[in-house]
């Protein structure tokens, strides 16, 4: 069993989710595509002066800060 394989053993039972065998393949596929986007977007170098945009808050939600 490989690292994917455990990870997926461990968060399923975490949250409570039953994988049928049957979808596992594609789950694992996944992940790993997954990793791939991660490590690729980690890659970039964004700079320190990196601006944000502004994060959008509905009224209520505003309210609350």
């Amino acid at each position: 069993m490989g690292d994917a394989d455990a990870y997926v053993d461990a968060a399923s039972a975490l949250v409570g989710l039953t994988i049928a065998e049957a979808h596992r393949p594609g789950v694992l596929r996944f992940l790993e595509l997954a990793a791939r986007m991660a490590d690729t977007l980690e890659r970039v170098d964004l700079g320190d002066d990196l601006a944000l945009a502004p994060v959008y808050l509905p009224p209520d939600l505003r309210r609350a800060r």
